[in-house]
């Protein structure tokens, strides 16, 4: 098939680019076209989605909790979670084609019921999640924005979304490599009553919950090259 005839590609009577782009591009990245094929475990189309906020339930055909990954890469921690605790449901976020095809591809392989790639950014959380929908929310080694911290994921407007879709002691859970962020993330949360710092470490391998870390593709590539200490938080929101 000719690039020009992969382009007139359709899906449900609408040309594939045109869930991804408002204007049709001359070349388009070849995993696009892929994310037609893992409708178990990828969501694509933004219509769909929304058709299941408040609703995740019925997508897993289960009343289990939900926990979210923003940001989640190739998937590797997300379908490590959705292998060991099968009585949860794990939803992923991501942007990229290739990486959310890799965490499909995972997925499908190991014939994971409880997981489900979405491709959003994290700033979109409310168009997905209702209230109280979420048990917890995963965010790994985001990009620190070293001098542009206003850019950050973790941010108020992140907690003021998180006060909604969050069940009362529902938690975010956070790696970083940067000290910085680390420290910025705890004194933010020192200054929102709504939430609690349950638990924090500058070393997270060489800590009490070493043996429950679930590491990331990135977390074990920077192992194996740095010497740097993982930071870790817990946060709980606190139940009113």
């Amino acid at each position: 098939m000719s690039i020009e005839e992969r382009n007139l590609e359709i899906v449900n009577g609408k040309e594939v680019w045109r869930y991804f782009f408002e204007k049709p591009k001359k070349n388009y990245n070849k995993y696009m076209y892929e994310m037609v094929n893992y409708p178990k475990h990828l969501m694509y189309d933004n219509e769909k989605v929304s058709t299941y906020k408040g609703k995740w339930n019925e997508f897993f055909q289960n009343d289990n909790d939900v926990f979210l990954e923003i940001g989640c890469g190739s998937g590797n921690f997300t379908v490590k979670n959705a292998e060991k605790f099968k009585n949860r449901n794990y939803i992923a976020l991501e942007l990229r084609f290739k990486r959310l095809i890799m965490g499909a591809r995972k997925s499908q392989k190991r014939n994971l019921e409880n997981i489900l790639f979405i491709r959003k950014r994290g700033e979109s959380i409310l168009e997905l999640f209702s209230q109280k929908e979420v048990s917890g929310v995963y965010i790994n080694f985001p990009d620190p924005w070293e001098g542009e911290e206003r850019k950050r994921v973790i941010s108020k407007d992140l907690f003021e979304k998180l006060n909604i879709i969050l069940k009362d002691n529902g938690k975010l859970f956070f790696k970083t490599d940067h000290q910085k962020y680390y420290e910025d993330v705890l004194e933010l949360v020192k200054e929102l009553s709504e939430y609690n710092i349950l638990y924090h470490t500058n070393d997270l391998h060489n800590s009490e919950k070493a043996e429950y870390n679930i590491k990331t593709e990135f977390e074990e590539m920077f192992l194996s090259k740095h010497s740097m200490n993982i930071k870790y938080i817990e946060i709980e929101k606190i139940s009113r």
